[in-house]
């Protein structure tokens, strides 16, 4: 348990897809967390780390769901 509240941001069809929308936001490897789900993964982002600002989405790799 890591102490910090995540929201998750969306379910995307990889790894790489998760990565790739957290780098395009600026998100360092601490403000984010990647989980399996089903047949893709969720991205999880720490809330203290956008400050309630809205993450840029372009939908590429992403499969539902939205910051």
């Amino acid at each position: 348990m890591s102490g910090f509240d995540f929201d998750k941001s969306g379910t995307f069809g990889s790894e790489k897809a998760a990565g790739d929308y957290a780098k395009r936001n600026n998100l360092s490897v601490q403000d984010y967390q990647i989980r399996q789900a089903g047949d893709g993964v969720e991205l999880e982002v720490r809330r203290s780390a956008v400050n309630g600002d809205k993450l840029h989405d372009t939908g590429e790799g992403r499969k539902e769901g939205f910051f």
